[in-house]
């Protein structure tokens, strides 16, 4: 997932959120690597609903650099310029969002809706 910024607006993928779109498509119980892309010029939080992962890198100018411990989270800071990696499972299924964690950014349209099957 790739976020943007003000050049384009609050975007992830190049769309702002469509509540009719599936952007995502998980299948509960599967490990899933997600790389999450940070093109702005400004840092995001990255959140995603109904689950907990692990960050397992960080790439930024070419240097890719392991967190200091694995620890479940639901939200990490992508700075600007920097690609995150990060290791997550669905336990149950339904539709749920994953968006930038600051208030205007997510109401300009900066999310997404996965949806985990059975």
């Amino acid at each position: 997932m790739s976020a943007t910024d003000m050049q384009m607006g609050f975007l992830i993928n190049g769309a702002a959120i469509d509540m009719g779109r599936i952007d995502v498509v998980s299948k509960t119980g599967q490990v899933e690597l997600w790389e999450i892309v940070n093109n702005a010029d400004m840092d995001h939080p990255f959140h995603v609903h109904g689950t907990q992962f692990q960050v397992v890198e960080h790439e930024r100018g070419g240097q890719v650099s392991k967190p200091a411990y694995l620890a479940w989270k639901d939200t990490v800071n992508v700075a600007r310029g920097e690609t995150v990696r990060l290791l997550l499972r669905q336990d149950r299924p339904g539709r749920r969002m994953y968006h930038c964690h600051i208030l205007e950014h997510e109401q300009l349209g900066m999310m997404g809706v996965v949806e985990v099957q059975a």
